[in-house]
């Protein structure tokens, strides 16, 4: 949704503004990047996404949805998980989806014969512990 048509605007005598304005837009505007700490970070919803060969344990997914219920919040906040899944002994893609504490699950089509069964999660967020969810996702795979 963002920035529909700003591409079109930008393009107009861009180079004659870019000139003349550029150089005290670098100067001034970008001062504050040094300062893009922790905290600033921690601010800005931002999202990341792990995809992994294999299949998922169904009784270790349960668990570990629970838990990323309850996250506590060292671990960040989740708004939204999107996920197509592996599962063990499963025919169909598994979909999951949740928004804030309502979650869905569905089966799409079915894996085709020969398809690589790979998962893929994107989690959306703030000040996640991509670290802490990379490890409980792998964790929950077959070994």
């Amino acid at each position: 949704g963002h920035g529909g048509g700003h591409g079109d605007a930008g393009g107009h005598g861009g180079d004659a503004h870019g000139a003349g304005n550029g150089g005290a837009v670098a100067g001034t505007g970008h001062g504050h990047s040094s300062a893009e700490g922790k905290n600033r970070h921690d601010n800005r919803v931002n999202s990341f996404s792990i995809v992994r060969d294999g299949e998922i344990t169904p009784k270790k997914l349960g668990a570990w949805m629970q838990m990323l219920g309850q996250l506590k919040p060292e671990h960040g906040t989740i708004f939204r998980i999107k996920a197509i899944l592996a599962i063990k002994d499963h025919p169909f893609k598994h979909v999951f989806h949740a928004v804030m504490d309502v979650s869905d699950e569905d089966d799409a089509g079915p894996w085709a014969e020969g398809e690589k069964r790979v998962s893929k999660i994107v989690f959306i967020g703030k000040s996640m512990d991509q670290e802490f969810l990379r490890k409980g996702f792998e964790a929950i795979f077959e070994p």
